[in-house]
């Protein structure tokens, strides 16, 4: 039995290794009409094996918080990065910018996307995560809770959104934001600009 439960916890392991989970946080995209973009994000990320360590050993070790510290590091070698600071128990506050071109992808901790299709069609959306992962999080103790807001140019045509609220402008352009308190909840739009 010991040896099921070892294996189960080494899958869990395995499975949220170096994987930065956010948690309190509020992110905005603010696309021009030329379709380029600003993405910030200010907020915490927790590191989910450590939250697995804290879970089976009740804490982190002095040498696991001393290496999870050191990656403040390795995240500011990121132009992108304008701050990361160590917050312990394997958590970070970060924040962001990243300014993008016409059609230029980002990823952003393989948390959220913006990638534009051979049509020209803007995707927008979070990383979807399975019914497994879920559970998992929840049982680490990982709460989600943020804001993403999406302000749009007049020119921007909307195909589809899952927003928590929209402006009231005719829905053509304006900010749309969602209230994320769960990671049931992905954010996600398609847009496409008029010429």
């Amino acid at each position: 039995m010991k040896k099921l439960l070892s294996l189960a916890s080494v899958s869990l392991v395995l499975l949220l290794s170096a994987c930065l989970v956010p948690e309190k946080f509020s992110a905005k995209i603010d696309v021009q009409p030329d379709a380029s973009y600003t993405f910030s994000y200010s907020g915490t990320v927790i590191n989910a094996l450590a939250a697995a360590q804290i879970k089976k050993a009740g804490a982190l070790s002095e040498k696991d918080q001393a290496s999870l510290a050191k990656e403040v590091g390795a995240f500011s070698k990121n132009a992108d990065v304008k701050r990361a600071a160590y917050k312990g128990d394997g958590r970070y506050e970060l924040e962001i910018e990243s300014k993008k071109k016409p059609s230029e992808s980002l990823r952003m901790l393989d948390i959220f996307t913006v990638s534009t299709d051979k049509s020209g069609v803007m995707t927008l959306a979070s990383a979807e995560i399975n019914d497994k992962t879920k559970r998992e999080l929840g049982e680490l103790g990982i709460k989600i809770g943020g804001t993403l807001e999406v302000s749009l140019p007049k020119n921007a045509e909307i195909l589809s959104h899952n927003a928590t609220s929209s402006p009231k402008f005719f829905g053509l352009f304006g900010t749309y934001s969602w209230k994320i308190g769960s990671a049931d909840q992905r954010p996600m739009m398609k847009i496409k600009f008029k010429s």
